[in-house]
């Protein structure tokens, strides 16, 4: 039985990893202020992993073969976090706990929840495969970038390191859907909004198929030669925002509201007012403006190349679940 190491146990994402692997392996959950609820097969420890200190003690007391870093902050409107602290956590915490685990096991498996925020939002060749120039521009998109390159680069100096890095779409699941829905829905749920055609087509992913996807690459890493490697991970096609629309209208666990066309030069117009009113928030503003007005679908062939296969989407989260 491997043992395995996940952070964030409290997120969204860690929860489930926990929930998920809980039952089949030997699992500790690390969190940070805000203890877990219903996770009675895993071992849970309170610890901040901007502590190196700590973090190392963790490590060398379980020697974990697999980590499976999910712990960040996420990512938030301009000027609520600063870089610095988006930094501090989201790359110099992750190196530290690499280095530990590799100290404490140097066949350790490190795998790694990025984002695809480090692509940034323009001049990008659709659908973006993993060897697209990476130009975030967000703090939080930088952040991750930062702390993908020293991954690789500890991966590259360690023979018998495996590092896998995730760069996660949009991710959602029943009860939230805040990626999906700041897409299509109005201000207080008022109503649905379509965007120009509504053909824009965006990668998301649902949760249980990372899940699943961490699963498959646990059971599978022997199989992989060391080093780092680097998969887009979304569901198994792309959604455009009509079918968002005409998914959650037939959904019970969401409003049924009209429909309102909203013409793509009245965003523009209103994003660009907007970034002039508020300059420090210009570049969020028009990268907002590009994430509604154009298609934005990441390549997840070399995912698929391993031989997983999503099984969830979006209309089985929200109309079979």
């Amino acid at each position: 039985m491997k043992k395995i190491l996940i952070t964030g146990a409290s997120g969204f994402i860690g929860k489930a990893l926990c929930q998920g692997l809980g039952r089949t392996a030997g699992i500790t959950g690390v969190y940070h202020k805000n203890r877990p609820l219903d996770l009675p097969s895993v071992h849970l420890e309170s610890l901040d992993l901007t502590d190196s200190v700590s973090a190392f003690h963790l490590c060398r007391q379980i020697v974990p073969d697999v980590v499976i870093h999910c712990a960040a902050i996420a990512h938030q409107h301009p000027g609520s976090v600063d870089k610095a602290a988006y930094f501090k956590v989201n790359s110099e915490s992750t190196q530290r706990l690499a280095k530990a685990a590799c100290e404490a096991n140097p066949g350790v498996t490190f795998i790694f929840l990025s984002s695809v925020s480090v692509y940034g939002e323009s001049h990008l060749k659709i659908p973006v495969s993993e060897t697209h120039a990476c130009r975030p521009t967000s703090d939080y998109g930088l952040s991750k970038l930062d702390a993908e390159q020293h991954l690789t680069a500890l991966a590259n100096t360690h023979d018998d390191n495996r590092s896998f890095i995730l760069r996660l779409a949009p991710a959602y699941d029943r009860e939230w859907s805040v990626n999906l829905d700041r897409r299509v829905l109005a201000p207080f749920n008022a109503a649905y909004i379509k965007f120009g055609t509504g053909l824009q087509q965006m990668s998301a992913l649902a949760r249980p198929n990372l899940v699943d996807f961490i699963k498959f690459l646990i059971t599978h890493t022997d199989q992989e030669p060391p080093g780092a490697r680097i998969f887009n991970v979304c569901d198994a096609e792309s959604y455009t925002f009509t079918r968002i629309i005409h998914a959650f209208g037939k959904s019970a666990l969401k409003p049924s509201r009209p429909v309102l066309p909203v013409p793509l030069s009245f965003v523009f117009g209103l994003s660009r007012f907007l970034g002039r009113l508020s300059p420090g928030r210009r570049e969020w503003l028009h990268a907002g403006y590009e994430k509604l007005a154009s298609s934005l679908v990441f390549d997840n062939d070399k995912m698929l190349g391993t031989g997983f296969k999503p099984a969830h989407s979006l209309e089985a989260i929200f109309l079979n679940g």
